[in-house]
């Protein structure tokens, strides 16, 4: 039986790792082209899958045990997987609070000090001040969805000096001591209000669909910087672009979206108050990212190979 690894960004150090694991367990190991989709016939020999493989290949594959993905949301492998109850789907939540929540804090800073409009000025040679800069110190910030990334958001901005930083969750149970204020999904009017950052790291569930609706944006106000990090599915895209285009809340920076990539014709592209990046927040092959996955795959493996338990289980029911 073989371990099968497709489209992950380990170094030759760290292949050789894994490789020496597997082989000590008496397992083979494959690594697979990035050119083209294996066959069923290439993936037949293989118990366990890391990496990115075709979702529909998962049904036919009879000595399949576990999917290991290096992505932290599953929703697009659910539909193939979830059919399979035999196999343990296992993702790589925790792996990109890092570099997610740097990349908020970068673009809040970035509209916070009209960075876009200053860039927009140096091409055209203008000298002239853009207005009044804006500071995380003594800000109120809302991170809804408190997971890893949430709550690494939540550390940085309060490490930045935000005077209150809120969460809000499916429960009041939220781990991170960085959380001053506990707030359930249906309590947008108390943890909005008065918000001047507010930053989205939903997965996508049923139950996330356009959760962050235009009641949300209602209760932002004209000085609100929003960021969606998360899935671009749990928040109301035309709600949103219409906070920005009437002056609702202060602009957006956007990695996220419902459709990807987005549509030419969406008016986000041409709004001044946005930044629109494509999904690239917490990529897999930045080196904080890597490292991290490659610790949580060589313990999921040593795990798997031994027949413990293995950590970073989806849950079903949540979706993630």
């Amino acid at each position: 039986m073989n371990i099968g690894f497709r489209h992950v960004p380990f170094n030759d150090e760290q292949r050789a790792t894994l490789d020496a694991i597997a082989h000590d367990a008496g397992r083979g190991t494959i690594w697979f082209s990035s050119e083209g989709d294996p066959s069923i016939e290439e993936l037949a020999t293989c118990e366990a899958l890391m990496g990115y493989f075709p979702p529909a290949t998962f049904k036919s594959l009879p000595e399949l045990r576990w999917v290991q993905t290096p992505a932290a949301g599953v929703d697009r492998l659910c539909g193939d997987i979830y059919a399979r109850k035999d196999v343990v789907l296992t993702n790589g939540s925790g792996a990109f609070g890092i570099d997610i929540a740097e990349y908020v804090v970068g673009g809040v800073l970035s509209l916070f000090r009209h960075l876009p409009a200053y860039h927009t000025a140096q091409a055209e040679r203008s000298w002239g001040r853009q207005g009044v800069g804006r500071s995380i110190c003594d800000s109120t910030v809302c991170v809804i969805g408190c997971g890893n990334v949430g709550s690494t958001i939540a550390e940085r901005m309060k490490a930045l000096g935000a005077a209150c930083v809120r969460g809000m969750d499916r429960t009041r149970d939220i781990a991170s001591p960085a959380f001053d204020e506990h707030y359930l999904m249906d309590e947008p009017e108390a943890a909005l209000a008065g918000a001047d950052i507010v930053a989205v790291s939903l997965p996508s569930t049923p139950e996330t669909q356009k959760l962050v609706s235009a009641r949300f944006f209602e209760c932002m106000n004209e000085g609100t910087v929003f960021a969606n990090v998360g899935r671009g599915v749990t928040v109301d895209q035309d709600a949103l672009t219409a906070a920005l285009q009437e002056g609702k809340i202060a602009g957006a920076v956007l990695d996220v979206f419902e459709v990807e990539p987005l549509p030419q014709e969406s008016p986000l592209w041409g709004l001044e108050n946005v930044i629109v990046t494509p999904h690239v927040a917490g990529w897999d092959d930045d080196l904080v990212n890597v490292r991290a996955l490659f610790e949580i795959f060589r313990e999921n493996l040593t795990r798997y190979l031994a027949g413990d338990e293995l950590t970073h289980v989806v849950d079903r029911a949540r979706g993630y």
